[in-house]
């Protein structure tokens, strides 16, 4: 080791515990755009040219109550986030990708690399979980942004758009839609927590099965009409979605994302403290 690494380590090992974070997240994410396998993040706004290009010529039928005319963009982008996420791909992808990220590289022996550099394990961990987080959250975005782009080159000057961007949808709003996709979507934090601590115990394959069951049977209680169901924020972004009133579902939708932000630590602290006590081979 050259003088200048061996500073570099020296500085890095000393380092107060967020500073441990930077650069793991900084290498998680310079090396997740060269990994191949990161690009299946990339197909669901395939999906959604697909659907986009099937709508406009009339190979593909998308219909809702409440609208009899043409789409506006939040219309429309409603519309395909529906399909894109009853199909469970999005979320299917997120929790393989994290599977690959995590559970692969303990397999393979790589994550060496990181435990070699960092005094603190847990720093390696949380790093290799925001990263995770980070791209997901930046994959979804596209998935959102490419739609809109989609509709508005595509869509809006046929005879299914109208060029609006605002929903007009009866009974639903612009912000009751971004409510909603933004509900969906907080209870990946937890699930991505849950891979990372399923990959301590099993390799990638078993990893993502198993965090893909608590997925489905997640998005299952979530959809149904239980007391357990009032504890899933995806279940408050479909009232919003039947015509409850925003104010009387605003306080228990909040208790439901704090929740799962609650969970989605403690199960981040268990796994911490379990990959700590883990001999890597």
């Amino acid at each position: 080791m050259i003088p200048g690494q061996l500073l570099s380590l020296k500085i890095y090992r000393k380092a107060g515990f967020p500073m441990l974070l930077f650069p793991v997240i900084k290498a998680e994410l310079y090396k997740n755009i060269c990994r191949k396998s990161t690009w299946i993040l990339v197909i669901p706004v395939l999906l959604s040219l697909l659907i986009t290009l099937g709508f406009r010529t009339d190979a593909v039928t998308l219909t809702i109550t409440g609208n009899s005319g043409s789409l506006s963009c939040m219309d429309y982008l409603f519309m395909n986030w529906t399909v894109l996420s009853s199909l469970g791909l999005i979320g299917l992808l997120i929790l393989l990708f994290s599977s690959i990220q995590f559970s692969g590289e303990i397999e393979r022996g790589q994550i060496k690399f990181f435990l070699l550099r960092s005094s603190s394990r847990s720093g390696v961990l949380f790093g290799k979980y925001l990263s995770a987080v980070i791209v997901s959250a930046l994959s979804t975005a596209a998935v959102l942004i490419f739609t809109v782009l989609f509709y508005y080159l595509m869509i809006a000057g046929t005879s299914h758009g109208n060029g609006e961007f605002h929903a007009a949808i009866s009974g639903l709003t612009t912000g009751h839609i971004l409510a909603y996709i933004g509900l969906s979507l907080i209870s990946f934090l937890l699930w991505i927590a849950v891979s990372f601590l399923f990959g301590l115990y099993f390799g990638p394959f078993v990893d993502f099965v198993l965090t893909a069951v608590f997925l489905y049977g997640g998005n299952y209680i979530a959809s149904q009409d239980m007391a357990v169901s009032r504890l899933f924020p995806s279940y408050w972004g479909n009232q919003m979605l039947l015509g409850s009133e925003q104010p009387d579902i605003l306080l228990p939708a909040l208790g439901s994302v704090i929740l799962t932000l609650v969970l989605t630590a403690a199960v981040l602290l268990f796994a911490a403290w379990r990959f700590s006590n883990t001999d890597i081979k």
